[in-house]
C-alpha cells in the first residue's frame, strides 16, 4: 500500500519536472506546429514588428523586443540568431501576407479592371488593420535601412511586368514603368492612412469611419486604375 505522504511527494516531483522544462526552446525538427516554441516564436515576431514600428531599426535592440515578448533575451536568440535576422523575418512575413492577398485578387478575376481594383483594395484594407506595418514602411524608407531583399522586389516586378506587358501591346493597358507604379501603389496606400489625423481635422471623423475609409480606399484605388488607364 502505498501512503498519501509518498504520493504527495512523487506528485510534487512530477510537477516541478513538468515545470523545469524549458518553455522558450525553438522547435525541433519533425516537431508538430501549434507547440509552445511556434507560440513563442510568433509572440518574438509580433514584439519585433511592434517595436521596429515605434522605434526603426537602428533604434530598436534585441532587449526591447525581449523585454516586450516577455523572455530572456537568450531565449530569444534560439528563434533569431541576431537583430538583423529579426528584422528581416518581419518584412519577410509582411511580403508573404500582401503576396498571399494580391494571387488571391488575381485568381477571383482574369479581368485586368478587376484584378487591379481589388489588388489595391485588398492592400489597403490589409496595412488600414495592421497600422504596425504602415509605421514601419515610413522607417524603412526614411532610415534607409541597408536590410533591402531585392529578390523580393524583383518578384513583385516580375509579376507585375507579366500581367502588364501583354496588356499593353494589345493596346489595353497604358504604357506605365512597373517601377514607378510598385512606388506610386506603395506611397498613396501608406501615406493615405498615415494621414489620419488630417482627415480628423479637415472632415471632422478619421479613419475609424467607414464613410471616410470606403471614401479614402475608393480614391487610391482609382488613382491607380487611372494612371493605368483602366478608368
Amino acid at each position: 500500500m502505498v501512503h498519501s505522504s509518498t504520493r504527495r511527494r512523487d506528485g510534487r516531483r512530477r510537477s516541478e519536472a513538468r515545470h523545469s522544462e524549458p518553455q522558450d526552446a525553438p522547435r525541433a525538427p519533425g516537431r508538430p506546429a501549434g507547440t509552445s516554441g511556434d507560440r513563442t516564436r510568433e509572440r518574438v515576431l509580433g514584439a519585433a514588428l511592434q517595436t521596429f514600428a515605434a522605434q526603426g531599426f537602428a533604434g530598436s535592440s534585441v532587449r526591447d523586443i525581449a523585454r516586450k515578448a516577455r523572455i530572456r533575451v537568450s531565449s530569444l536568440y534560439h528563434y533569431f540568431p541576431s537583430k538583423e535576422a529579426l528584422y528581416e523575418a518581419v518584412l519577410g512575413k509582411l511580403e508573404d501576407e500582401v503576396r498571399e492577398l494580391t494571387f488571391g485578387a488575381i485568381s477571383q478575376s482574369p479581368d485586368l479592371r478587376a484584378m487591379g481594383r481589388e489588388s489595391v483594395g485588398k492592400i489597403f484594407d490589409f496595412l488600414l488593420a495592421n497600422p504596425a506595418y504602415v509605421k514601419l514602411g515610413f522607417h524603412d524608407r526614411l532610415d534607409g535601412v541597408a536590410l533591402f531583399d531585392r529578390r523580393a522586389t524583383d518578384r513583385w516586378l516580375g509579376l507585375m511586368d507579366g500581367l502588364m506587358k501583354p496588356a499593353e501591346k494589345q493596346g489595353r493597358l497604358k504604357a506605365v514603368d512597373p517601377v514607378f507604379l510598385l512606388v506610386t501603389i506603395d506611397g498613396l496606400v501608406h501615406w493615405h492612412i498615415a494621414n489620419d489625423p488630417f482627415y480628423r481635422r479637415v472632415l471632422g471623423k478619421g479613419l475609424d469611419d467607414p464613410v471616410i475609409v470606403r471614401r479614402a480606399r475608393e480614391h487610391v484605388v482609382q488613382v491607380v486604375m487611372r494612371t493605368l488607364g483602366l478608368e
